[in-house]
């Protein structure tokens, strides 16, 4: 493809699936511009002085500012979204400003959930740890990081892991309720999915830059941001095996299965 055939992107998350490592890899890749790291952090938008007002619109301001802004031949421009704000202003500037949007979902349910429990119920840091273990003073900070998280157990709560499951499929449903209606709007939205970025770098960003235009490449950025969790963090439970066999768990990863990779939506192909 020419230069001039390159798109732009966003890219739709929920949280814990691997977004901010992958904007970060995407800085680092030439011929892309990442000019904001997510919309929806005021704080970033009002230190930066992006733009005059933060309110409900920004995104639909984001959209029209930031691509048309950085516009360049062969360059594609983007930045990540946890939707939210107006959706009808977000829909038209994405149609106006030839977008891909990438729906970035974790494919592994169970193990997506585990994550979350230790992150959100037992150590309450929700996303702070990949940018604890960056900023970390010291070594010392950094070997305690990495074992809780990565070897220290941990008992269950089943009635806590079963609602942060049922509550998590839901918010996931109307993320990509929201997808689906951009989709019939004319807007392409492609499925990724975080244990391909993660396990499979290489072939994902090579197939990543060409859904948007890119010739291929050798080069595999190394993102500051560093994944801090075991890649199957449920294997930190002390009572793995009472969760795994409650009657309640299939049905909810096959549900979660459904929700999150729907047929209606193209994934991207390695």
């Amino acid at each position: 493809m020419s230069g001039n055939e390159v798109q732009n992107f966003l890219i739709s998350y929920g949280g814990r699936v691997g977004s901010t490592a992958l904007i970060d890899s995407l800085k680092l890749l030439p011929n892309f511009t990442v000019p904001i790291f997510e919309e929806y952090d005021a704080w970033y938008v009002e230190k930066h002085n992006l733009y005059e007002e933060y309110n409900e619109n920004s995104i639909a301001q984001a959209v029209e500012g930031v691509y048309k802004d950085h516009k360049a031949p062969g360059v594609s421009v983007g930045f990540k979204w946890r939707i939210w704000g107006d959706i009808d202003a977000a829909e038209a500037a994405l149609k106006r400003q030839n977008v891909v949007v990438f729906n970035m979902v974790r494919s592994d349910g169970f193990e997506y959930f585990s994550s979350l429990y230790l992150s959100d119920v037992v150590h309450g840091e929700f996303n702070a740890s990949q940018f604890k273990l960056k900023d970390a003073a010291s070594e010392e900070e950094r070997r305690q990081i990495l074992f809780r998280y990565r070897m220290q157990t941990y008992p269950v709560d089943l009635s806590q892991f079963r609602s942060l499951f049922e509550e998590g499929i839901e918010r996931e449903r109307e993320r990509l309720a929201i997808l689906k209606r951009f989709q019939k709007a004319g807007i392409e939205i492609v499925t990724i999915f975080y244990e391909d970025f993660a396990y499979k770098r290489f072939r994902f960003l090579n197939a990543f830059l060409r859904r948007l235009g890119h010739e291929g490449t050798n080069f595999v950025p190394n993102p500051a941001l560093r994944k801090v969790g075991l890649p199957y963090p449920s294997e930190l439970f002390e009572n793995r095996n009472d969760v795994v066999s409650a009657d309640w768990v299939q049905d909810a990863i096959c549900e979660w299965d459904r929700v999150v990779a729907p047929e209606a939506l193209e994934t991207l192909r390695l």
